[in-house]
């Protein structure tokens, strides 16, 4: 029996490159990524139902999150070095390090799995838009649970899960589950230091390259002294 690709062709991948460059709010329709690529609307929306359907994703925005996450799509395809040092600005200059020196040394090692643990970091309490229920909520979406997985998760019922999840989305001005999760990390709601595993980090960011990840780590660094030297010095006053 033959079973069905999980691969991404080149146009699938190009399709959901080009929606991810746009916020949600300024999301490209079918038919303008349609009139960019030099295909038909039909074309476009074929292209994303099979993208779904090999990366179990409902929709366009989840299956852009799914394919990040899966490492068949890479952050630095649709992000500048700066966008990225925020975005992975909780992991600290050391840990990029350590992954660049690791993906140079034996990069197929990091190869994305189909099948890995669930270890989920439920997020500490911290001064955010949104509240500690719905982090947490928003962290199990991540992971592709269904609202009854979390609600079973959390030991909660599915309906406060449901309406935890309207919330946070109306918070962030996400339209759907995987625009919550993206925009809940660009806005800062929650960082990639509780979302992801050692493991995750490892498969989330060797697809960038080790060149890639030392210059993130560079910009890091940088943005650190920069915030260090605008401190307050604390002043020794002496007896004249």
């Amino acid at each position: 029996m033959k079973t069905k690709s999980t691969v991404l062709t080149k146009e699938e991948r190009d399709i959901l490159i080009l929606a991810a460059i746009y916020p949600p709010s300024k999301q490209l329709s079918n038919s303008e990524i349609a009139q960019r690529l030099g295909i038909s609307v039909n074309g476009v929306k074929t292209l994303i139902h099979q993208a779904c359907v090999k990366l179990g994703a409902h929709n366009r925005n989840e299956a852009i999150f799914l394919a990040i996450r899966q490492g068949k799509i890479s952050l630095n395809e649709f992000y500048s070095l700066d966008e990225l040092a925020e975005l992975l600005s909780s992991l600290g200059p050391d840990m990029l390090k350590m992954v660049a020196q690791l993906v140079r040394q034996s990069p197929e090692y990091y190869i994305p799995q189909s099948n890995y643990e669930l270890i989920p970091h439920i997020a500490k309490e911290q001064d955010n838009i949104l509240t500690q229920g719905e982090r947490d909520v928003i962290l199990l979406i991540g992971y592709g649970l269904t609202n009854k997985e979390v609600a079973k998760w959390l030991c909660i019922s599915a309906t406060t899960v449901r309406n935890r999840l309207s919330q946070a989305c109306s918070k962030l001005g996400a339209t759907s589950r995987g625009d919550a999760v993206i925009l809940a990390f660009k806005q800062g709601a929650l960082s990639m230091s509780q979302y992801l595993t050692i493991d995750d980090i490892f498969r989330f960011l060797a697809p960038m390259g080790s060149e890639t990840l030392e210059k993130i780590a560079q910009l890091l660094t940088q943005n650190l002294n920069v915030s260090q030297s605008e401190q307050p010095q604390n002043k020794v006053l002496t007896r004249s």
